[in-house]
């Protein structure tokens, strides 16, 4: 039998809203940037008036999607041996997201809206299949996030600007792959 972190049910809840937490501020600061020009509060609140119900509408719906699915995600059996794993690799994913936010919104914007509706609940679902092959599932989980870091690195150097588009499927691809690939045990 494999040990595996045994996490209690309240530590579960707490990160997971800890990442819905940090994925709700992530949707502002993108949000902001497709609907008011900008990252600045100034450009949200002062200049941008007739836009922030949008940008509300979109923290409320990446609120309440993580809400709902994390109910059902910090219940799921098949989550007990791998939750750990799955979070560690969720928090560098959004990490990584999260720094390119801030360095170029305009760029990243449209694919974190696509990865937070949608993608990241689609790795956290195929998380817990084929949990045995751990050097399958190890070479999965760091080398996307690896090739994450990469595809991130590349789109922000003005040089790779024909890279920029192709590149979209690649980042959904390794945002998927590396919570798929940490979900093995231990």
């Amino acid at each position: 039998m494999t040990t595996y972190e045994n996490v209690e049910l309240r530590h579960k809840a707490l990160l997971f809203s800890a990442s819905v937490g940090l994925k709700c501020f992530l949707m502002a600061v993108v949000a902001s940037a497709v609907f008011c020009g900008g990252i600045d509060p100034n450009a949200l609140f002062r200049n941008c008036y007739n836009n922030s119900p949008y940008v509300g509408a979109s923290v409320g719906a990446v609120a309440v999607m993580g809400s709902v699915f994390g109910y059902y995600i910090i219940r799921l059996e098949s989550f007990d041996s791998i939750f750990a794993n799955v979070m560690k690799a969720d928090f560098i994913v959004t990490a990584m997201y999260f720094g390119a936010a801030f360095i170029a919104p305009a760029m990243i914007s449209g694919r974190v809206m696509i990865w937070l509706f949608g993608i990241w609940i689609l790795g956290i679902l195929l998380a817990p299949f084929d949990k045995e092959r751990t050097l399958l599932k190890k070479i999965t989980e760091y080398g996307a996030i690896i090739a994450l870091g990469i595809i991130m690195a590349i789109e922000l150097m003005p040089r790779f600007e024909l890279v920029q588009h192709s590149s979209i499927l690649g980042m959904l691809l390794s945002s998927i792959l590396s919570v798929f690939g940490a979900g093995r045990q231990k």
